[in-house]
């Protein structure tokens, strides 16, 4: 037997989890954190998944436009009081959007399957339009008249 005496309560106990199907998920943002990279500095974002065990993490670099727009529909999604300009990523911690995901293969297949980011949408759904009700004309039955003579 090996002596471990090993303190484990501040630590989360770590669920595993299957890739979810395509499709869209409500999701809450969690974590963030600039980092640098080859190309630049680009933040990693943690969303946690309503209801799963499964955390998605996205990346947004900051030196390109389609990320700008990216960081900006995040913003405008999670109901950020000003989606044009965000003075620290931790102003949207905590906010609820819906995370379009997609499942990422990897080719060479020395990588398993995984979630990725394929675009957000706010929780609050534009009101579907409801077509007016499809009138019909249906012949009412009808009932035998008194002739006015007999």
């Amino acid at each position: 037997m090996a002596q471990l005496n090993a303190n484990l309560s501040e630590y989360d106990t770590q669920e595993s989890f299957d890739v979810l199907p395509p499709g869209e998920y409500a999701a809450q943002v969690v974590d963030s954190e600039i980092k640098e990279g080859a190309k630049g500095p680009y933040i990693n974002w943690t969303f946690q998944v309503a209801g799963k065990p499964n955390k998605i993490w996205d990346v947004m670099s900051l030196g390109n436009e389609v990320s700008m727009k990216r960081l900006k529909t995040l913003a405008t999604c999670a109901g950020h009081v000003n989606p044009n300009y965000i003075a620290d990523t931790e102003e949207l911690h905590g906010k609820a959007i819906v995370l379009k995901l997609k499942v990422e293969t990897d080719e060479t297949g020395q990588y398993a399957p995984k979630n990725k980011v394929a675009g957000f949408r706010s929780l609050k759904k534009a009101p579907a339009t409801v077509p007016p009700p499809h009138v019909v004309d249906t012949p009412q039955p009808q009932t035998p008249s008194k002739m006015p003579w007999g």
